[in-house]
């Protein structure tokens, strides 16, 4: 089981609408067959100002790779990934081992 944690670093003042685009997307994704990928959304306590943080639980790399694939698919994602780049400093991803 893998823990797929992407971390962005919003501009300054901008994380609450980065956290709704999150929130649209997952709702997005949960349309239809209810199958899509749905990531928990996390805010920053200390630390950087306005990081957010999204984490979802896969079995292996193939699934989040054909989950991935999945979500740049749809026809709304262009759209979408255009509102959310002009808020956006940086970002990273990161995938971890659950151990337990």
């Amino acid at each position: 089981m893998l823990l797929v944690r992407q971390v962005f670093q919003a501009k300054y003042g901008r994380g609450d609408e980065l956290v709704a685009l999150f929130q649209e997307f997952n709702t997005r994704m949960g349309d239809g067959d209810g199958n899509g990928p749905q990531f928990r959304i996390l805010t920053d306590a200390t630390g950087r100002f306005f990081t957010v943080v999204t984490e979802v639980e896969v079995e292996n790399f193939a699934t989040w790779e054909g989950s991935f694939s999945e979500a740049m698919a749809q026809p709304w994602m262009g759209e979408w990934f255009s509102r959310m780049t002009p808020i956006v400093e940086s970002g990273s991803r990161e995938f971890f081992t659950i151990v337990e």
